[in-house]
């Protein structure tokens, strides 16, 4: 079944009951034909966490690598349209976005494993976009693990994320490991739990402990398909556009793929 979200600005980040809002709406029957899109302040204006926050917080950890892991593949396509109109464009680190564009995340990876992706808004908020639940209401069901030769759409096959007037320099994370990272999984659900209890020097002291973990990473690149391949890349239930391929290889565990880029 497809919806139509409608949604209303608020000025301030709100946290309501087990749900993360930036924006807020309603959720009713979709039109066929109508472009199903998901207004966002910076990455994720509305997301439920998978795991559900439950219980007394748990302890901040570290992120620690998972030694001797082989590296990991991907093929990933990070894509915009400018005004929700006209051809998708590759994003890229430096790429130039506006309020109002819409953006697509999609990647198939070569083998079995956990990924995490998150979003650093242009308030340095950090926001995880992978794994998620649901989205706006609307039920998404991105978890890991992922599965070889699955591709995998953000938000949705058939929806996109929509940039607010929120202007600022804004970060795409992209990290995948063979086994879950129990670390890094307790340390976000800690971060929404003190967002959920307006605990803003606990957010604060958080959000700054997950980024250092990030810069600690080296860096894995993601670089054009040798092979000259291209991609479909689903918008709505009625529209789809081909792009180029682009792969993320050798993603080791004590690795991180970082794009940014600059919302204007």
């Amino acid at each position: 079944m497809n919806f139509k979200i409608r949604w209303w600005d608020y000025p301030l980040l709100a946290l309501l009951g087990g749900v993360l809002l930036g924006t807020a709406g309603g959720v009713g029957a979709a039109d066929p034909a109508s472009d199903v899109d998901l207004k966002t302040r910076g990455p994720a204006g509305t997301v439920k966490i998978a795991p559900e926050p439950g219980g007394a917080a748990p302890k901040p950890a570290a992120i620690t690598p998972q030694a001797g892991s082989k590296p990991l593949s991907f093929k990933v396509n990070y894509v915009y349209r400018p005004g929700g109109q006209g051809p998708l464009k590759t994003l890229v680190e430096g790429s130039v976005l506006h309020s109002g564009d819409h953006y697509k995340i999609q990647f198939t990876p070569a083998e079995n494993s956990y990924v995490y992706i998150f979003q650093v808004d242009s308030s340095k908020a950090i926001y995880r976009l992978f794994p998620m639940t649901s989205f706006g209401g609307v039920k998404v069901d991105n978890l890991n693990p992922v599965r070889g030769g699955v591709t995998y759409y953000l938000p949705a096959k058939d929806k996109s994320f929509k940039l607010d007037d929120k202007v600022g320099s804004e970060t795409i994370l992209f990290l995948a490991f063979r086994e879950p990272n129990q670390a890094m999984e307790e340390q976000y659900e800690a971060l929404v739990k003190a967002r959920l209890a307006q605990d803003s020097a606990k957010t604060d002291t958080l959000q700054t402990a997950i980024q250092s973990s990030f810069k600690t990473r080296g860096l894995a690149a993601i670089v054009d398909d040798p092979e000259k391949k291209t991609a479909t890349v689903p918008w709505t239930a009625k529209e789809s556009f081909t792009m180029p391929v682009r792969r993320l290889d050798n993603l080791c565990a004590d690795c991180i793929n970082m794009v940014t880029f600059e919302h204007r």
